[in-house]
C-alpha cells in the first residue's frame, strides 16, 4: 500500500519541533489536521508512534525508528526540489573545495583553467590540505580524497579512477647502493615516505605476481605525505620512494627515476570526490563535479602503470 508522503512529513515535523503546535506553525497547517492525519497513520500501520497526554508528548521506540526514515525521505524531497529549482540557472558563485596537495598538483591544476574559462561566474576556493576535513561541519562543497576505503555514510562518493603506487629510485642511487636483484635487497636502504604507523617500523608491502607478499623495511631518510616532495627527493638521489605513478611518470620517462620491480604490485588508491547529500547541489557545485567526472577517468586510465611502453 502506498502511503501519503504528506503524512510522513507531518510526523517528521512533529518530532522535529517537539509538538503538534510547533509543527503546525512551521508548516502553516492547522494543528487539528496534523493530529488527525497522524492518528490515521498510526491506525493504518497498527503501531503507536507517539505517546500523548494533556501535558506532554513522547516518541515511542517504533516512532523513533520510523522518524529516521521519514527524515531521510523529507531531506531527499527537499534536495530534489532545490535541485529542480536551480536546474535552469547558470553556474555561479563560490565553490569551496578541499584537496590533498598532491591531488591538486597532479590532477586538478591541468584542468582548472578550462573549467574556470567555461564557467566565468564561478569562484573556486581551493584549500590544499592532507588532513581529512569534515565536509559538512567545515562548510566544504566538495572534498577530493585518495584512499582505499570510505566510511562517510552521510556523503555522496564519486569515483574517478585508480592511482597506482610504484617504487622508484634515481639511476645514481641504484648505482651507488645496488644492485637490487630482488625486492628483499631493498631492506635497510634509505627510504622516502610517510614513515609508517606509530609504533611500527616503516615498511613497504609488495605483492608478487604469484600472489605472495614481500615486506620491505627501510630506513626513513625523509618523512612526508607530500608526494611531489618525495618524487623530487627521489630524483635527486636521496633514497627509494613509494609514490603514485601519476606523480613520477614524467621523471621516469625523462630518465631521472627508474621503476623498481614494476612486475610487483605496490598498491593502488582510488581518487574520489565526496560531497554532502543533505541538500540539492547548486549549479556551480554540480558543474564542477560533472566536469571532473568527464575529464579525470580517461586521464587516470592513460596514466596506469600498465600503460608503460
Amino acid at each position: 500500500m502506498m502511503e501519503d508522503f504528506n503524512d510522513l512529513a507531518f510526523f517528521a515535523a512533529v518530532v522535529t519541533h517537539g509538538s503538534f503546535s510547533g509543527a503546525a506553525r512551521a508548516l502553516g497547517v492547522p494543528k487539528s489536521r496534523i493530529s488527525r492525519r497522524i492518528a490515521e497513520l498510526e491506525q493504518r500501520l497498527g503501531v503507536r508512534l507517539l505517546q500523548r497526554s494533556t501535558r506532554a508528548m513522547r516518541v515511542t521506540d517504533v516512532g523513533a525508528a520510523f522518524f529516521a526514515h521519514c527524515e531521510t525521505m523529507t531531506q531527499a524531497a527537499r534536495a530534489a526540489l532545490e535541485a529542480a529549482e536551480h536546474a535552469g540557472e547558470r553556474p555561479s558563485g563560490r565553490v569551496r573545495v578541499s584537496s590533498p596537495a598532491g591531488v591538486a598538483h597532479l590532477f586538478l591544476a591541468p584542468l582548472l583553467p578550462r573549467f574556470l574559462c567555461a564557467h566565468p561566474d564561478v569562484r573556486l576556493e581551493l584549500e590544499l590540505t592532507n588532513r581529512r576535513v569534515d565536509v559538512i561541519g567545515e562548510g566544504f562543497d566538495v572534498a577530493m580524497r585518495v584512499r582505499t576505503a570510505l566510511d562517510d555514510s552521510d556523503l555522496v562518493v564519486r569515483t574517478f579512477g585508480v592511482s597506482d603506487q610504484v617504487l622508484v629510485a634515481s639511476p645514481g642511487f641504484i648505482a651507488s647502493h645496488g644492485p637490487f636483484p630482488s625486492p628483499e635487497a631493498l631492506n635497510g636502504k634509505a627510504g622516502l615516505g610517510t614513515g609508517g604507523r606509530a609504533g611500527e617500523p616503516p615498511r613497504w608491502r609488495l605483492s608478487a605476481p604469484d600472489g605472495e607478499t614481500v615486506d620491505i623495511s627501510y630506513v626513513p631518510a625523509l618523512v612526508s605525505d607530500d608526494v611531489e616532495l618525495l618524487t623530487i627527493a627521489a630524483a635527486g638521489g636521496a633514497g627509494i620512494a613509494l609514490v603514485p605513478y601519476n606523480a613520477c611518470r614524467k621523471a621516469v620517462e625523462q630518465g631521472q627515476l627508474e621503476l623498481l620491480f614494476p612486475e610487483y604490485h605496490a598498491g593502488s588508491h582510488q581518487l574520489h570526490a565526496v560531497y554532502a547529500s543533505r541538500r540539492g547541489l547548486l549549479p556551480a557545485v554540480r558543474a564542477f563535479i560533472e566536469f571532473l567526472a568527464a575529464e579525470l577517468p580517461q586521464t587516470m586510465q592513460q596514466q596506469r602503470v600498465s600503460g608503460i611502453k
